[in-house]
């Protein structure tokens, strides 16, 4: 019996799914069904530039590897998950701010390394998949995945499929606007929603307070003190660590952000009418400062017959949605 355990377990195919990402990377070794089999972490050191980052990638690839039973002939295939714009027939990361990258033939460097097919696809849309195959949206054909971050993403299932777009860049939830007058973000759209509810967009209110307060020689309460006075250490983390010690401030800015984020959760509903909305990215582990918010706006403007079917909940892949997404692409790709 044990024997034939073994020979089950050998005949499995496998698959490796990253995350690629500009402060980390992470690579999982990914049976069929979405188990992680192994994982590693390292940081992308993205200054080194794309030829050394892609290197370094390989040879995290290669450590994930070690641990595939019947060693690197089970695997089947590499999914990478990337922010940035993408040309995903060709493999292509055609620009990538956060990694510094223009026109980065991804799949082609790791295809010639490893002799297998690599699939490149958007980050938010493979946690999208991931969280709908084996995590929190698993049995549910209508589900949205919401990264609250650095920015704010998304990844579309509806009806019992992604929603990728012409050229993989359905989803960019981070660019609805909420504010037809509002401030003007780099993309080019006004009043994006990314820039009153995201990670950045906590952070740079906190550091605007601090900065303020240091102005007129105020105390400017617990955020001042945690951030030692200087504005540059103020990030989103801070903010909600001082709103925990009670600073008004803090939690007048996690409040303003909640709300932000529901205003145009609400347009999201209306258009998508989902069963599920997954929570992931850093910024959504702040919790109830910045979600309860959130759903008093979703309480007050939402249409009942909508609001009533959904549910909200967190992330249960975390850091590890994306790389599992990218690889059960790739198992759907080969079916």
């Amino acid at each position: 019996m044990m024997g034939e355990e073994k020979q089950d377990v050998l005949l499995r195919d496998y698959y490796v799914g990253v995350d690629l990402g500009g402060t980390k990377m992470l690579a999982a070794l990914i049976a069929e069904d979405g188990s992680i089999i192994a994982k590693e972490e390292i940081p992308t050191l993205a200054k080194q530039g794309a030829e050394a980052v892609l290197d370094r990638l390989g040879s995290l690839i290669e450590s994930v590897l070690a641990a595939a039973p019947g060693g690197r002939g089970v695997v089947r295939g590499i999914g990478v998950a990337t922010a940035g714009t993408l040309d995903t027939a060709k493999g292509v990361v055609t620009l990538a701010s956060n990694l510094g990258w223009r026109d980065v033939a991804v799949a082609s460097v790791l295809s010639d390394r490893f002799a297998c097919a690599v699939r490149l696809e958007n980050d938010a849309t493979a946690a999208a998949v991931g969280e709908w195959l084996a995590g929190e949206g698993e049995g549910s054909p209508d589900c949205i995945f919401v990264t609250i971050s650095t920015g704010i993403g998304g990844g579309i299932i509806s009806g019992g499929r992604l929603i990728a777009g012409v050229n993989h860049n359905a989803g960019e939830l981070g660019h609805i606007s909420i504010d037809g007058n509002g401030m003007l973000c780099p993309c080019g759209n006004v009043g994006c929603l990314e820039l009153y509810a995201s990670g950045t967009a906590i952070g740079r209110r906190g550091a605007e307070h601090v900065r303020r307060a240091a102005e007129s020689a105020g105390s400017g309460g617990a955020l001042t003190r945690l951030a030692g006075g200087d504005p540059n250490r103020v990030d989103a983390r801070l903010v909600a660590a001082a709103a925990a010690e009670g600073d008004a401030e803090a939690s007048g800015i996690l409040r303003e952000a909640g709300r932000a984020l529901g205003v145009g959760l609400v347009s999201i509903l209306h258009l998508l009418n989902p069963q599920v909305v997954i929570l992931g990215g850093g910024a959504s582990h702040i919790g109830e400062p910045l979600l309860g918010p959130m759903r008093e706006v979703i309480a007050e403007r939402c249409l009942p017959s909508i609001r009533e079917q959904v549910r909200f909940v967190s992330s249960a892949l975390g850091s590890s949605a994306g790389a599992v997404g990218a690889a059960l692409l790739m198992v759907r790709d080969q079916k």
